[in-house]
């Protein structure tokens, strides 16, 4: 068996990458029902890549043995504004590869295949000044393993729910639910200002900053605007907001996930002073049979791998992981030492 080699993706390319990214993900899908079908066909999966492809930010590698394609690689340029909505959670001047801008073939070493591609892309990023670089992949052991190898740890989690399955543990008593609208902008923003609190704190370290702040007041009016179609929650102990779970459609499940009868859970936080005493679980009961009764029967959200709190409230409440985000930061000196 001849050595892995890398090239530039080229048009004449689409059809095989596309191949390859619809056999995995047929793989994926049959322990993952809530991923969408529409990716099992690559005339499907075609499309989505002819996109990434005319994309001028998008950098695109494929992978060959012996003159067979066995992988593809795009990675993609992030340069938000600081006060940009999405800077809130997308790293400056950063690259990211998508969950459907990659694939290696399901008879190739994932390590292998993908150490050869990313060796390329990422000596691109590098000199185009780029050292945060962040990989999405549907959970796979060995995909996984290959990412590690390659410096990256997992920063966040997406992860999809039935609707259907009953709320399990304690429920705290008295809570009273209430769906938000507009005028509660204020009780809106100031839970969201406690979610953001918690996440700046050890061990997530997530740098919520004001200068987005703006941007996430207009991004909630806007949803709120709507609340047939974006329904926000918001659990009083005593007439005090307590906690808050905001749903957006489609906000921002992964494009590999089914986008149908599915709703986006946006932010979910307890106040800190009622952590673990059942708040959390009563809301969630409430809004999941919401859910159902409007005929809508996944649940998808993220949370970062690192949440002591809400990492292991919402794999205990059955939202399956259905995707990975992993993140390796370059020391910045190498733009320097290499010169």
């Amino acid at each position: 068996m001849g050595r892995v080699t890398v090239r530039p993706f080229q048009p004449e390319d689409l059809a095989g990458c596309a191949e390859l990214f619809s056999a995995r993900h047929r793989k994926h899908r049959s322990r993952l029902p809530m991923l969408a079908r529409s990716f099992e066909d690559p005339a499907a999966t075609r499309e989505v890549l002819d996109r990434a492809a005319a994309n001028r930010r998008v950098t695109k590698v494929v992978a060959e043995r012996d003159g067979s394609l066995v992988g593809f690689l795009f990675g993609e340029e992030q340069l938000f504004p600081p006060d940009h909505f999405a800077s809130q959670y997308i790293p400056p001047q950063s690259a990211d590869i998508g969950v459907d801008a990659h694939a290696v073939a399901l008879d190739e070493d994932v390590t292998d295949v993908y150490r050869a591609m990313y060796t390329v892309l990422a000596d691109d990023f590098a000199a185009h000044g780029l050292f945060t670089h962040r990989i999405h992949f549907v959970p796979d052991a060995e995909v996984q393993e290959a990412w590690v190898t390659l410096g990256f740890g997992r920063h966040l989690v997406a992860a999809t729910r039935d609707t259907g399955i009953p709320v399990d543990g304690t429920r705290a008593a008295g809570i009273e639910v209430h769906q938000a609208s507009a005028e509660d902008i204020d009780v809106v923003m100031s839970l969201a200002d406690s979610l953001n609190a918690h996440h700046l704190r050890a061990p997530i370290f997530w740098p919520i900053l004001p200068a987005p702040q703006p941007a996430a007041r207009e991004y909630n009016l806007a949803h709120l605007a709507d609340t047939e179609t974006n329904p926000y929650f918001v659990g009083y102990h005593e007439n005090r907001p307590v906690a808050m779970q905001t749903f957006n459609k489609p906000g921002f499940i992964p494009s590999v996930v089914e986008p149908e009868s599915n709703i986006y859970l946006f932010e979910g936080v307890v106040e800190e002073d009622v952590r673990t005493g059942g708040v959390g679980a009563a809301l969630l009961d409430r809004t999941m049979a919401h859910l159902r009764d409007r005929g809508i029967r996944w649940c998808t959200l993220h949370f970062a791998s690192g949440n002591p709190q809400g990492a292991p409230f919402w794999l205990k409440h059955q939202f399956i992981p259905v995707e990975y985000e992993m993140e390796r930061r370059i020391d910045e000196r190498v733009a320097w030492a290499r010169g």
